[in-house]
């Protein structure tokens, strides 16, 4: 399988990862913490003392919701690489379904074995609010259908989740209509890695509704982990 790496300009999609980052609310923040410093040690030496897989911007393996499904350093490397598009959904509004309607408005440009990612503008909102936490637009039902019809490599959203908020805390009840668990398992059971909480989606388009680019998502080789951390960019 060759590929062409020959592009003028690199966006880096990723966010920036620090101590108590917005995170899924019910997994634990993340904490850094120094073991060694210059100034005192003369050399700087840092420890990640928790972190859950689902920090920052991210890949889901089969495994996050699919019983013996391949975990994230057991998939084949290309998968988090390849040709594909920046869609704009930005019109969609908080709890939105992303449907398969939606999505036909770029049928001929979404095509097998290539990557989706779709802009909805959430990662401009990253903090600790309701609209960032919990009310982001995601893929409906008939929206994941959708993309594991067309048999894509991998699909990727600038929000929490590729799902939307289904999880259950003291004062926030569920508000989105299709289960997050839904949404994963179609995508997931199609061979579909999915990455979220990208960012900078919009430096790609440049105003466009949709952009061609090389996508590059690479995560740490964790052995039997359902998710890893990663650092995605394009390439133009």
């Amino acid at each position: 399988m060759g590929y062409n790496i020959a592009f003028d300009k690199m966006i880096d999609l990723s966010h920036t990862v620090y101590t108590d980052c917005p995170s899924w609310v019910t997994l634990p923040m993340m904490h850094t913490e120094y073991l060694k410093f210059v100034a005192r040690d003369g050399v700087t030496v840092s420890v990640i003392s928790r972190m859950h897989m689902h920090t920052g911007t991210h890949v889901d393996a089969p495994s996050h919701f699919i019983e013996n499904g391949i975990p994230v350093g057991s998939i084949d490397i290309h998968k988090f690489m390849g040709n594909g598009v920046v869609i704009d959904l930005s019109y969609k509004k908080n709890n939105e379904g992303i449907t398969a309607e939606d999505l036909r408005k770029f049928d001929e440009q979404i095509r097998e074995g290539e990557v989706v990612m779709l802009y909805t503008g959430w990662s401009k909102k990253r903090g600790y609010n309701s609209e960032y936490m919990y009310e982001w637009p995601y893929p409906d039902e008939s929206g994941s259908q959708y993309l594991a019809m067309k048999k894509v490599k991998a699909v990727g959203i600038d929000a929490m989740s590729m799902g939307g908020w289904s999880d259950s805390i003291p004062g926030r009840k569920v508000v989105a209509a299709t289960d997050s668990a839904v949404t994963h398992r179609i995508l997931l059971n199609a061979g579909i890695t999915i990455i979220e909480e990208l960012n900078n989606l919009d430096m790609v388009l440049e105003g466009r509704n949709i952009r061609n680019a090389y996508f590059i998502f690479m995560p740490v080789k964790f052995r039997d982990t359902e998710a890893s951390p990663v650092r995605a960019v394009a390439l133009l």
